[in-house]
This record gives C-alpha cells, sequence and structure tokens, in this order.
C-alpha cells in the first residue's frame, strides 16, 4: 500500500510540473505595444493594408524596408513584409522598435504622439534569477529598484520572493 501511495505521488508530482511547464512554454508572447497601437501606426503608413506593395521600396501595414526586416529576422516568415502576416509583422517591428525607437517611424509616430507610448520588453523569470540579475543581464537603468517598482503588481510585497515563470515588464 505504502509503495502505491508512493508511486502515485511521484506521479501526481511529475504530471503537475509537466502541466506547469507547459503552461509556462505555451504563454503567448507579451507584446511590447497593444496591437491597438500598432493598428493606428498601421492606418498612418499604409492606410491600415497589411498585404501593400506600392513599389515605394517598404513593404507591409507598417512599411518596413526589406533590409531591415532581414536584419530583424523577418525572413523567418516571410521574404517581404507584405507577405506575412500581420502578427508576424508586429513582431518583427517590436524587434525594430526596441533598436530604433519610434524613429523607425518618423512621420507616423510624431502625428500620432507615438513617442510619449512607453517602450518595454518582457521577461519570463528562470529558475535561479533575482531581480538584480535580471536587471544586470539587461542593463536596466536604475537597477533591482527599477525592475521591482514597474512589476511590483505581479511580484508582490517581497522582491526577494520571486517565482519562476513570472513574466516581468523591462525599461528598454
Amino acid at each position: 500500500m505504502y509503495r502505491r501511495i508512493v508511486r502515485s505521488s511521484a506521479y501526481l508530482t511529475v504530471v503537475t510540473l509537466l502541466s506547469l511547464a507547459a503552461g509556462v512554454l505555451a504563454a503567448p508572447a507579451a507584446h511590447a505595444v497593444p496591437d491597438a497601437t500598432w493598428d493606428r501606426l498601421a492606418m498612418c503608413e499604409s492606410s491600415g493594408r497589411w498585404n501593400i506593395n506600392t513599389g515605394n521600396g517598404y513593404y507591409g501595414g507598417l512599411q518596413i524596408l526589406p533590409s531591415t526586416w532581414d536584419e530583424a529576422g523577418g525572413r523567418v516568415y516571410a521574404p517581404l513584409p507584405h507577405q506575412a502576416t500581420k502578427r508576424q509583422q508586429i513582431t518583427i517591428a517590436e524587434k525594430i522598435l526596441r533598436w530604433q525607437g519610434w524613429d523607425a517611424w518618423p512621420q507616423c509616430a510624431r502625428k500620432l504622439d507615438l513617442y510619449s507610448v512607453p517602450i518595454t520588453t518582457s521577461y519570463v523569470v528562470q529558475q535561479g534569477d533575482t531581480l538584480s540579475s535580471i536587471a544586470r543581464k539587461f542593463s536596466v537603468p536604475g537597477g533591482w529598484d527599477a525592475v521591482y517598482q514597474i512589476n511590483r503588481n505581479v511580484i508582490g510585497p517581497n522582491p526577494d520572493h520571486l517565482l519562476p515563470g513570472t513574466r516581468l515588464e523591462l525599461p528598454t
């Protein structure tokens, strides 16, 4: 009887751990900027036509240069931006945004006042991470305290109590 309970307990532990891991791995990617903001930008850049190719050298809803698309890894999705889905274009645009800021779309960003929209990236806490190690890894100005202040609502009152799988927002 004892052996069966131990075996059942071990089985439940493995199943629980696998379920938790699957939940973390299957969690949708956090996006630096809401889709509504990208839609507004696309309306300005391309009248909201994500599959546009006007022949001006820029492609897709966010009017991305092919060289920028390539550099940001867009070819994983399609040879040119207008051949990729809206979600794929946004994924690449978020990478471009982290590199270039809103200056990648200067006229529309100014027109839409996007320079006031904060740019963040997200990070999923791994086993052994601390706020200090995360702040160092991402060169966060203000260090661990800045990471804590931004994420206080998901971390809770104790900055030392950081759970693996927690998604943190980090300023870029």
